[in-house]
Formats: C-alpha cells, sequence, structure tokens
C-alpha cells in the first residue's frame, strides 16, 4: 500500500484547529480496529473530521480510481465535508454529487476518478446507474446524519448504492440521534458504537 505522507499536524494547522477533541481521537482509535463504526454525537461537534481522518489512513495512493463514498441527506452537507476536505490540503482528488446543479459537471469530474466521492443518495445512485462511478475499488462508506437520510426517504437509493458496492470493508454511520434502528442492508456487523451524545 502506497500512502501520500501528511501528518495531523499539517492537516489541523491548514484547518486551523489547535487539537483534535475527545470524540475525533476516540472515532481514530475505533476506526483504527474496527470496520463498523456508528458515531453518535451533536451536530456541530466535529464529526466531519471524526470520519474524513480515518479514511486518509485508508486510501492507497497506487489505487487511480475512486476510493471513499460518503453519502449524505443534504446539498449543504456534501459542499460543507466537500470544503474540509479540500482545507485538509492533502492534494486528493474529490467530487461532489447533488442535485441541482447539471449532471453533465459531475460527469466530467468523474471521468478522471475522484479518491473520494460526496453526495445525496438520489444523484450517486444516478451516477452509479449511469456507469459514472467505479465501483469495484470502493471499499469505505460514509452514512453521514445517516437518520436524516432515512427521514427524508432516501432507504431506496441508499440500500441501492450499498448493494452496488461489493467490495466495501469499512462502514462509519454517524447520527445526531440515537433512537435510530440501522436498517439491515447496512451490513453493519457487531459495530461498535461510540456515543459523545
Amino acid at each position: 500500500m502506497q500512502k501520500k505522507n501528511y501528518s495531523t499536524e499539517t492537516i489541523l494547522s491548514n484547518l486551523k484547529i489547535d487539537a483534535l477533541n475527545k470524540m475525533q481521537l476516540a472515532s481514530i482509535e475505533a476506526n483504527e480496529k474496527n470496520n463498523n463504526i456508528i458515531l453518535l454525537s451533536s451536530t456541530g461537534s466535529g464529526k466531519t473530521l471524526a470520519f474524513l481522518l480515518p479514511i486518509l489512513n485508508l486510501l492507497d495512493d497506487a489505487v487511480k480510481t475512486t476510493q471513499a463514498i460518503i453519502v449524505v441527506p443534504s446539498r449543504e452537507l456534501a459542499l460543507q465535508i466537500e470544503n474540509v476536505f479540500k482545507l485538509m490540503g492533502t492534494g486528493n482528488k474529490v467530487t461532489c454529487c447533488y442535485g441541482g446543479h447539471l449532471r453533465e459537471t459531475e460527469e466530467n469530474n468523474l471521468v478522471q476518478p475522484p479518491v473520494l466521492i460526496i453526495g445525496t443518495p438520489g444523484r450517486i445512485s444516478d451516477h452509479i446507474r449511469r456507469g459514472n462511478i467505479t465501483l469495484d475499488s470502493i471499499k469505505t462508506i460514509v452514512l453521514d446524519e445517516f437518520d436524516k437520510s432515512l427521514e427524508l426517504g432516501f432507504l431506496e437509493e441508499m440500500s441501492f448504492i450499498i448493494h452496488s458496492l461489493k467490495n466495501i470493508e469499512k462502514r462509519i454511520l454517524t447520527s445526531a440521534t440515537e433512537a435510530i434502528e440501522v436498517p439491515e442492508f447496512i451490513g453493519l456487523k457487531d459495530p461498535v458504537k461510540l456515543n459523545f451524545l
């Protein structure tokens, strides 16, 4: 596995953050040892970094296709995560996919596959159906605010996305609420639950 060399210190400095908080440190540690994580933490607590840093550790620079996908309930959240990822300054390519703007723009961005795709369930499903995403090399999926995605009625699309990804090794689910059943299709086996609510 080929790794780019970027230190957490440099990333934090790029993000103008002094130190990781307890929840982020716990997430990084849990992700090193486990493939199925449920992270419960309130909105605005820094969950984005709590899954982006573990994703970085998993990226193999020898693989020139998409390796991770983050599914979010809204365009705003997709853009916010993309922005954080770019500010981290790792030089890895990321593409954001969401409704409400030209699909062709995204298709052009997907021709040279990004390492990371962030998007809403409907738009990601659309790209999968059109064959725009290299599925085989995607080993990590994050369902950020998955409770909201389920509330908003994205169950079918999420199920379709997960069934399309045959080689998933790591699943990270985040939520700001506790009272949520994790649907079976997500395939969480003995998840480690980090509860910071």
